[in-house]
């Protein structure tokens, strides 16, 4: 049994972590397939799929840095005791 401060059921926290995976996948790639489609709409040659990316990469690795300074990556997993209270210190 691990140290975690997460007294959350074993699937209860691996659908937390599988939650966070897909949501961040999604805003990744979603972005990018809608450029794509505007450029096949308007006939342009991956303006907006380049913007996609770009702005999915953005969002994306925005969210993940938001989950490592709450420390909801480093402890507990997602909805866990780290991320209820991130804001008492370690020594709390």
């Amino acid at each position: 049994m691990s140290n975690s401060p997460d007294n959350r059921a074993p699937s209860a926290v691996a659908w937390g972590w599988a939650s966070l995976a897909i949501s961040v996948s999604l805003e990744m790639v979603i972005p990018g397939i809608l450029g794509y489609w505007v450029d096949r709409q308007l006939g342009t040659l991956m303006v907006f799929l380049v913007l996609g990316v770009i702005l999915g990469m953005t969002t994306g690795l925005m969210h993940l840095i938001r989950f490592t300074k709450t420390g909801r990556l480093n402890g507990g997993g997602p909805g866990g005791a780290a991320s209820r209270d991130d804001k008492k210190g370690p020594n709390a």
